[in-house]
Formats: structure tokens, C-alpha cells, sequence
């Protein structure tokens, strides 16, 4: 088997049929791949919509009692992956050409390479946001641009725009091409962010253990953002939550907690225009505690 495609459904069936039926019609021959779908708790009729993939001799679905989030979701699919690569795929995707040969013959050519993303698109064309910089308290305080500047060897900004693969600091999170034995070495996705910051911590692992993490332009996905989600306060305070975790995992504890207290005054003089944006302020002004977590929400189906 050379990729194993994982995708974790979550309330929204039709977004994963399409992104089942676009992976079918553009992998051309001459690559095997298997497409495992998690279903995270969705309600009944939702998985019910699910059921007929299984006739794709290539689709595994496997239905989870719990929410246990989006990393949660992608390692129990792994734990049923036989691929030497993994894709883990958001499903509100599309693939727009053979994204799957590009990523599998780049990866062949390229053994130092231990993660790889493509050319994310909007609906309507233009394009998204594929990679982005790991947070560090320079950037925080200076901007991007200007940490550039001063060193210019460091990761390229994310509104550049490459025709050439390009070595990239954090790779978006809706498509994710891992190299099976990095991922395996390094224990795969942290499950101790329930919905955000998990590519920034695997993309950082994976530099830590010496591989290199690339931008290949060449494969385009289409990403139809929020699919799952939506945007509410619970999902603003989760996203509050996971990037805590992920720069106190990451970074020295003064820089951590300077980082915090700039997003604290961010989010005060924003609170002055909105109610909602106070809301948020007050709830890292008591540290985003993580027992507010929405996976200490879920319940078992």
C-alpha cells in the first residue's frame, strides 16, 4: 500500500462524499491508496449518509463513540493504516489534480522530507493560506517582516507565492502528507490539542527530529473552511486553549508568557468595540484553562 488517506467526519457527511468522490476521479493509475474515514460521534443520520462508501473497495469507515477531537479522530485511523505515507486530509476538501502522485514521487526523491502540504484555494479560486511560521515571541513583537529582514534565511512568508517546492515552517493542518516512519517515530499527532495547534506541533517535532517540512505548489486542494465547525465563543475560547498548550509545550516559560500577555492587551483594547471580544479577554485573563476544554464536553454515543 503506498498512502493511507485519513479524514475525520464530524456532522457533515456530504463534505466527506465529495471529498471521497474528488480523490477517485483525479488518482490516476499506478498508485495503491486506502481512504479511512473516522466518523467523530456524528448523529445517526449523518453516519448513515457515510454507509454506501464502503462499496469503494478502497474506503474503511470506522465509527467512534466519542469526540475525542481532530487528532483524537486521525490516530484511530492511523491505528488502521497500512500506507508507507499518511495523508491526513481535512473533509471539507477537493482535490483539484493528482495531488496524491505528486506528494508520493516528491516524497520518493526526497528522503530528508518528513511532511509536505499543496496549494490551498477558496471556494471561489483565490488562493488560501498553505503554511505559515511557528509562533516566537521576535515576531510577536516585531513582525514577521521585519524578523526577515534581519534574517533573511528564515521561513518565507505565507502570502509569498511559489512555483517551486519550498521548505516552510508550519503547514496547514487540512493537508498534512507524512512520511509513515517519521510520523510513527515521533508518536504521531499530540491528543492533547482537542481542535487547534496541531500542525504547529507536529511540524515542529518533525524539524526537531531532523526532517524538513515542504510546500509543494504543484498539488492544489480546494478547502472549504469551517465545514465542521463553524465559528462560535466555545470554538474561539478551544483555539485560546490549544495555542496555551502548544507555546508552553514549545518555547521558554518567559517567552511564553510574554506572548500571552500581548494576546491579553490585544484582546482588551479589542473589547472595547465588542462584547464578544470581552468575553474572550476575560477568559484569558483566567488563563484559558484547559478544564473549560470542549472534550470535557463530549459524551459517549
Amino acid at each position: 500500500m503506498h498512502v493511507s488517506i485519513i479524514t475525520v467526519n464530524y456532522n457533515s457527511s456530504e463534505h466527506t462524499i465529495n471529498m471521497v468522490n474528488s480523490i477517485r476521479t483525479r488518482t490516476m493509475p499506478g498508485l495503491t491508496y486506502e481512504i479511512i474515514i473516522v466518523d467523530n460521534a456524528s448523529e445517526s443520520d449523518q453516519y448513515e449518509l457515510l454507509l454506501p462508501l464502503e462499496s469503494f473497495p478502497e474506503v474503511k469507515i470506522i465509527r467512534s463513540r466519542l469526540n475525542g477531537g481532530f487528532a483524537f479522530g486521525n490516530m484511530m485511523g492511523i491505528q488502521h493504516a497500512l500506507g508507507a505515507y499518511y495523508l491526513l486530509l481535512n473533509n471539507d476538501t477537493l482535490f483539484q489534480n493528482d495531488v496524491l502522485h505528486l506528494f508520493y514521487q516528491y516524497a520518493q526523491n526526497n528522503s530528508d522530507t518528513g511532511l509536505l502540504t499543496g496549494q490551498l484555494f477558496h471556494e471561489d479560486g483565490t488562493r488560501s493560506s498553505s503554511y505559515k511560521k511557528f509562533p516566537s515571541l521576535a515576531n510577536k513583537l516585531f513582525g514577521n517582516s521585519l524578523v526577515r529582514f534581519f534574517n533573511p534565511n528564515d521561513f518565507p512568508s505565507n502570502k509569498a507565492i511559489f512555483n517551486q517546492p519550498t521548505e516552510v515552517g508550519v503547514v496547514s493542518g487540512s493537508c498534512m502528507f507524512f512520511r509513515r516512519t517519521v510520523f510513527d517515530a515521533l508518536g504521531g499527532l499530540d491528543t492533547i490539542f482537542f481542535l487547534y495547534c496541531e500542525e504547529e506541533d507536529i511540524s515542529k517535532r518533525i524539524r526537531d527530529y531532523g526532517s524538513k517540512v515542504f510546500f509543494l505548489p504543484d498539488a492544489r486542494i480546494t478547502h472549504i473552511e469551517g465545514a465542521s465547525t463553524g465559528r462560535n465563543l466555545a470554538i474561539e475560547k478551544e483555539f485560546f486553549i490549544s495555542y496555551k498548550l502548544l507555546l508552553e509545550k514549545h518555547l521558554p516559560i518567559w517567552q511564553s508568557s510574554i506572548i500571552k500577555f500581548l494576546q491579553l492587551f490585544k484582546l482588551l483594547r479589542r473589547s472595547f468595540r465588542s462584547r464578544h471580544y470581552f468575553q474572550l479577554f476575560l477568559f484569558l485573563l483566567r488563563g484559558a484553562p484547559l478544564k473549560e476544554s470542549l472534550r470535557y464536553k463530549q459524551r459517549l454515543k
